[in-house]
Formats: structure tokens, sequence, C-alpha cells
């Protein structure tokens, strides 16, 4: 069991009144109250509703943590740091994942996360777990690079980021049953991403354009696994 510090014992014993706001005794509650939330399981979206209210408005990961010069200084770092789900991380892809499985909807869940980042006038941050520093990663750019995501993906929470700005009810609107069947689709529909390109082979074709087209639609690298695909699948039916 971990011991308390004296100013984690203090802050126990005190009312969230008592301990302000945005100061070092509420941080400490806050962490003690999300470890709590988390540990019990079984949370409702309220629940996540209200903590993401009191983080907005206390700042925790400023305050924290105890004793340091240098603190945690955004929320994401901090939660990664002290809080755990199912015993990893809370990462913010992890609590992403936990808000999905509330709502049912990742669109949902992601702009719950959003509005909060908004909120604490935060920068958006990548869903897919990349590095926000490194050199490779912009976060959120104004136009969408399709060379680049044709590349590496597009991550549902830039598409989510691009799709609030276009509309900030657009979550209302995807989902199974509802005008988009995923974020995806509200993104090609909105034109913040390329709708999908297809095409037809038939016995009749010319080789030569199949072979350009594919790549179009492929793009060099996929072109080049279905290559290999095929020379092991001619390869086999030789045996």
């Amino acid at each position: 069991m971990k011991t308390l510090t004296r100013n984690e014992a203090r802050a126990g014993a005190m009312t969230a009144e008592e301990a302000g706001t945005a100061t070092l005794m509420r941080a400490l509650q806050i962490q003690g109250a999300a470890v709590a939330l988390l540990s019990r399981g079984g949370s409702q979206i309220s629940d996540w509703k209200n903590t993401l209210k009191i983080w907005e408005q206390n700042r925790p990961w400023d305050l924290l943590p105890e004793g340091s010069e240098k603190p945690y200084g955004k929320w994401d770092l901090w939660t990664e740091a002290t809080l755990k789900v199912n015993g990893d991380p809370l990462t913010r892809k992890r609590l992403v994942a936990l808000l999905t499985g509330l709502h049912g909807e990742t669109a949902k869940a992601e702009g719950q996360i959003q509005a909060f980042e908004k909120a604490i006038e935060q920068p958006l941050a990548a869903s897919h777990g990349g590095d926000r520093h490194s050199e490779d990663f912009q976060a959120y750019p104004d136009k969408l690079d399709t060379s680049r995501a044709a590349r590496h993906g597009t991550s549902v929470g830039y598409l989510m980021g691009r799709l609030l700005k276009i509309d900030p009810d657009i979550q209302d609107r995807i989902g199974k049953g509802l005008e988009f069947a995923s974020i995806n689709a509200a993104a090609q529909a909105l034109g913040v991403m390329p709708k999908r390109r297809r095409y037809e082979l038939n016995p009749e074709v010319n080789t030569n354009n199949a072979a350009t087209r594919i790549v179009e639609v492929l793009g060099p690298a996929k072109a080049a696994e279905l290559v290999t695909a095929i020379t092991l699948e001619l390869t086999q039916s030789d045996d």
C-alpha cells in the first residue's frame, strides 16, 4: 500500500472548499479521486463529464508532481504518469477508448476530449499514439497533406478535429443509423479527406492502364505488396 505524504494526508482530510481552487491541496484531492474512479470500474458518462470539468477548473497538471520545480505541464502527461486503467498508463488514447465504451461511439468520445482540450486552451493531440514532440508530427495542420495521409494513415483524432471546426455538433450526426456511419465517412462527405477510389478489373482490361490505376489507387507501397502477393500466388499455382 502506498504511504501518503503529509500533504496527501492533509488534502484527504479537507473538503473541496477548504482545499480551494487550483491549489496543490486540491490537485492532490483530484488525483486521488481520479485513481478511485478508475479503480472501482463501472463509471458513467456523467462521472467523466464532472471529472473533466473539475480538471478544467483546477488544472492539477500545472501543480503536480508534489515538491517538483517542474510540473507535468500538460494534462495527458499527468494522467499517463499517475493514473492507470486496467493496469496500463492512462494515455489520451486509452481515455478516448474508455469514453468510447461509455458513449458507444468514437466520435462522441473524441468530441468530449477535444472540447475539454479546447476549454483548457491546450493544442489538440493526436490519437494515433505518436510523439507530439517529434519532428515528423504536426498537430492538426490546416490542410490535409493527402500524400502524407496515404503513407501514414489519417487518425480519427485529426479528422474529428477538422470536422468539429466545420460543425461543432458533428459528433451527434456520426454513428450507427445516423447521417454518417463513421468519422471517415463524415470526413469524406464534408471534403476533409478524399473519397476512396475504386478500380474494377475485368479480363479485357489493358494491363498497362490497370497497373497505372492500381498504383494510383493503392499507392506505391501497397501496390508493391500486391505485386509480391500476385507473384506468390502464381508460384503456388505452378506447383
